[in-house]
């Protein structure tokens, strides 16, 4: 079991390095490397490690949106096990699919730390509670507020429909939390309708598996909603450092664009489109939503960026996609070296069971 593990993990990050050279194959293909070469001159060095710093303040700021929430629980818990765990997180996150890594390692790692597992499991999904409305609500903004002055441009190039898709997608999860959140009895029935609808129509083939997994996931949430009830200061807390994480991660590529020397599109614009980009790319079922990424930021920013599109989604994605794997490989080579030990299939099992 732990062998497989191993496996699948080492697997995931060749997928990640195949990923990497098809990105550098498809720049060296519209782009000569004369061209690529002078883009990489042109950019401004103090830009670039601006944007490299805007990753970093990324991760910070989800450090403390997870220990405010675990200092509730632990008063003792200590900043740089939130840090820690942060940056595994994200290890996790961009080697599988969906991001779905991160978490179950997250907790594990907790409770190496002494973080009993329980608290542990309530941080981090009262952070994912947290973390989705204010992506959903800072979504929304940039598509109403950033509508009326590019939504021609978006109409003309076709991305529209996506764009909303994304956004609705995001909207579908939140109305789903706040269902469980007022009215637990009500989305667990309505969850196991659809399942015996879907059950009948021969889409599902094992209708009480997924009505276990719906039951517990719905008791999970009503849980850490029940968690965060009465605690508006932290809440209040967790929102400001989620919203300045957000603005950090989106304005990479404004720092990028001032890099170039580039001038005639707003903060505004690239911003917003960077948050088009990652709604659209963020349900696509491989690690890092690799291709889907790439296209959507070639698509979207071809006409701000112009012959330095290519040579811009390059920077991009390292420095939000291979710069956390190659972080989070490092502290995971430090903890390993210092004595902590790697989570078993038994141990994710666990977490898993008592997760539910």
């Amino acid at each position: 079991m732990e062998k497989r593990s191993k496996k699948s993990g080492k697997f995931n990050l060749i997928i990640c390095g195949i990923a990497f050279v098809i990105m550098l194959a498809y720049l060296f293909f519209v782009d000569k490397p004369e061209n690529i070469l002078n883009a990489l001159k042109a950019v401004n060095p103090i830009f670039l490690v601006t944007a490299v710093m805007f990753m970093a303040g990324y991760w910070l700021c989800e450090s403390a949106t997870i220990h405010a929430l675990l200092r509730l629980l632990i008063p003792t818990a200590k900043f740089r096990h939130s840090w820690t765990n942060t940056i595994i997180g994200q290890y996790f996150n961009c080697i599988t699919p969906f991001a779905s890594g991160g978490q179950p390692m997250q907790a594990y790692y907790f409770t190496q730390f002494g973080v009993p597992l329980g608290a542990g499991l309530t941080a981090l999904l009262s952070r994912f509670i947290i973390y989705q409305f204010v992506l959903t609500v800072y979504s929304a903004f940039t598509l109403l507020i950033g509508f009326g002055q590019f939504g021609g441009d978006l109409k003309s190039k076709g991305f529209m429909p996506f764009v909303f898709i994304g956004f609705a997608i995001n909207f579908g999860v939140i109305i789903f939390l706040i269902s469980i959140a007022v009215w637990t009895k009500g989305t667990l029935k309505a969850a196991n309708s659809i399942i015996t609808l879907l059950s009948k129509m021969k889409i599902v083939k094992n209708p009480l598996k997924w009505r276990l997994y719906f039951t517990r996931e719905i008791n999970k949430f009503h849980k850490n909603f029940m968690f965060l009830k009465g605690k508006l200061w932290t809440i209040i807390r967790a929102c400001f450092y989620t919203i300045l994480q957000l603005t950090l991660q989106l304005s990479i590529s404004y720092a990028l664009y001032l890099g170039f020397g580039l001038k005639n599109s707003g903060y505004l614009q690239i911003i917003s489109y960077q948050a088009y980009v990652q709604m659209i790319s963020a349900f696509i079922p491989l690690p890092g939503a690799m291709g889907a990424a790439e296209l959507g930021y070639a698509g979207f920013f071809k006409d701000i960026f112009g012959s330095y599109t290519g040579v811009s989604m390059m920077l991009w994605r390292i420095i939000t996609f291979y710069l956390p794997i190659v972080v989070g490989m490092a502290h995971m080579l430090l903890l390993r070296k210092i004595g902590y030990k790697e989570p078993t299939n038994a141990d994710l099992e666990n977490i898993s069971e008592r997760d539910a």
